[in-house]
């Protein structure tokens, strides 16, 4: 019997110069005539010399292949974002150089192109302050202002404008002069109605304060026009108006708000 060299046919195993069991594929030494495993008689294209060269199969991996494909730091997506806001020239360079997948790489680039887009427009810049500023619509008490008022801190509006965040959120009250009425755009274009801001002044047109409206029932007041205002500090907001101008100033919302008669000759 035959020495046992091998055991079964594979490519990495691979040896012309032995026979070949046709039966269970042991390779063992050319001058024995049967295989020392199975004891099957070994046919004469079986044979050292005379078997046809093995077809070698291109080597493919599934998607569930547990290879791990390390990538250089600077080739990391974080990075690559990185790169892209403060020098754009070489995040793209990185970006097409790195072993990432082609749909990875479209994916990140059209993602980093709709991110540009949205900060170059305004619009992420007018989100955030949607988000932060124009959402937080407080509780309107359900007291009357006769109730209400005795509650609120009768402040200068210079001292007000001064120190906004002294007051944020306190129950204050002040007198101001209208001098420009003002429509949220951004309310809009949230599908609502939009918050009526005023912007006033004081007696001596010094400093100029944002009041918004929030009173049960509205009023519509003109330049000029001396109201005494209840409410709560708000700091210091910024609101665009119908043209997308900015106002920004010291805020007040407005629970209750008293028309004071002007005199006249």
């Amino acid at each position: 019997m035959g020495k046992l060299l091998g055991s079964h046919d594979t490519d990495d195993l691979n040896r012309p110069d032995l026979n070949k069991c046709p039966e269970c594929g042991s390779y063992f030494a050319p001058d024995a005539d049967n295989c020392p495993i199975c004891g099957a008689y070994c046919p004469e294209d079986c044979r050292a010399g005379t078997r046809p060269a093995p077809k070698h199969k291109k080597q493919s991996y599934s998607r569930a292949s547990s290879r791990v494909v390390f990538v250089e730091w600077y080739h990391s997506f974080w990075f690559i974002a990185l790169a892209m806001l403060f020098m754009p020239i070489v995040g793209i360079i990185l970006l097409i150089t790195s072993p990432h997948k082609t749909k990875s790489k479209v994916l990140f680039a059209a993602a980093a192109l709709l991110y540009t887009v949205f900060v170059s427009w305004g619009v992420g810049g007018i989100l955030l302050h949607v988000i932060t500023q124009g959402s937080d619509t407080p509780d309107r008490p359900t007291v009357s202002i006769e109730e209400y008022a005795p509650s609120c801190t009768a402040v200068d509006a210079v001292t007000y404008y001064r120190t906004p965040n002294a007051y944020l959120d306190q129950r204050i009250t002040l007198t101001l002069k209208v001098t420009e009425r003002i429509t949220d755009s951004e309310s809009q274009q949230l599908g609502e109605d939009g918050y009526i801001w005023y912007l006033c002044t004081d007696s001596e047109s010094r400093i100029s304060l944002l009041v918004r409206d929030l009173t049960e029932n509205t009023v519509n007041l003109l330049p000029g026009d001396t109201v005494c205002i209840y409410g709560i500090g708000a700091g210091e907001r910024t609101v665009y108006d119908a043209a997308y101008t900015a106002h920004t100033a010291p805020a007040i919302q407005a629970f209750y708000l008293t028309l004071k008669e002007t005199d006249t000759e």
